[in-house]
């Protein structure tokens, strides 16, 4: 979007809410994600004599409706409210009030960057590890059910495979709702697995906590970003997507050293972790090929991401290798798909 379209629409926006005088800079554009677009900006308003100067970030939500963009703000104000360390939220848009796209105004969060500290290997500084993990732990042990209506509904009791087959029947759902059969001997393998993946309590999860995803102020305090995903379901889905993607893109070393350190601080080992792997290159896989196959603008993506899933052969041939692995399975549909990227 140009700088001068972002400002008119973020000021008729807060003309519309009545603010006096709004004006509107444009500090930073951060356009790389796949489904979302942020926004940092300067907002002064009010009269001549008292004028009021906030810094605000707006994440444009490119690739959701506004539902998903709600479950996100709800999210963030519950993580929020349990003292958990988020930006805090400010105003849910909806499509038809500015851009055409949901979007959420939060805290702008400005000053370090976490993500270039985050250490390589084991050689390297480990506290950004350290304090990465300690997010994540902390995290997974919150009690959320306080903050939530009819937590039982959510994690219903005595239902060791509730979280497991959900997840499970939303990566079919959504693989036969277009007809997509390349992975169906991978999930006809998950879920024969189902006796090993027994989970006795729900956590939130955020299914998508990597280092870029961390925020650090001008005073070193951390914040974790981009909630679209989140849910409240067994922790290992979640430590097994973080794992997905650091085999991806970083290699072996930093997918054991972040493992090593989680188990570390968990004070033991994650049982069957191999299994949500599994499931992880699952769903991390078919998402790529169903958006190539159908494309990117009708799947909700930014263009640039159809182009950067191109650009992810080696990193998709390092988890297929992975799922090849934990599965004994050959999967030939997948393997004749990597080979044509």
């Amino acid at each position: 979007m140009h700088k001068d379209d972002f400002i008119q629409k973020v000021k008729d926006y807060y003309i519309n809410l009545g603010l006096l005088n709004p004006q509107i800079y444009l500090d930073r554009v951060i356009d790389t994600g796949w489904e979302s677009e942020i926004y940092i900006y300067t907002l002064k308003h009010g009269s001549k004599s008292d004028r009021i100067e906030v810094s605000r970030a707006l994440r444009l939500l490119t690739g959701a409706d506004f539902s998903e963009a709600e479950s996100e703000y709800k999210t963030l104000g519950l993580l929020y409210k349990a003292g958990y360390p988020v930006p805090q939220v400010y105003a849910l848009g909806r499509p038809d009030e500015a851009f055409g796209r949901p979007f959420i105004i939060m805290q702008s969060v400005q000053g370090g960057n976490f993500a270039s500290h985050f250490p390589k290997t084991a050689g390297d500084d480990q506290k950004p590890l350290d304090d990465f993990i300690a997010l994540f732990r902390r995290l997974h042990t919150l009690d959320w059910r306080p903050y939530v209506q009819n937590p039982d509904a959510i994690d219903p009791p005595g239902q060791p495979y509730f979280h497991y087959d959900r997840q499970l029947e939303i990566f079919s759902g959504y693989f036969n709702r277009v007809g997509f059969t390349d992975l169906n001997p991978a999930m006809d393998w998950l879920v024969a697995q189902q006796e090993r993946t027994a989970c006795d309590h729900a956590s939130v999860v955020h299914y998508d906590f990597h280092p870029d995803n961390i925020l650090e102020d001008g005073d070193g305090k951390l914040y974790v970003v981009d909630w679209t995903s989140a849910d409240i379901s067994d922790y290992r889905f979640d430590l097994a997507w973080t794992l997905t993607l650091a085999l991806a893109y970083r290699g072996d070393d930093r997918r054991l050293i972040i493992l090593e350190e989680y188990e570390r601080q968990m004070g033991d080992k994650a049982p069957e972790l191999e299994v949500f792997e599994a499931a992880a290159i699952v769903r991390r896989i078919g998402f790529v090929m169903l958006n190539l196959g159908a494309g990117a603008d009708k799947m909700g993506m930014r263009p640039e991401a159809a182009e950067a899933m191109r650009r992810d052969k080696e990193p998709l041939n390092r988890i297929f290798s992975r799922l090849k692995e934990i599965t004994g399975l050959t999967l030939p549909d997948v393997q004749t798909f990597l080979e044509t990227l």
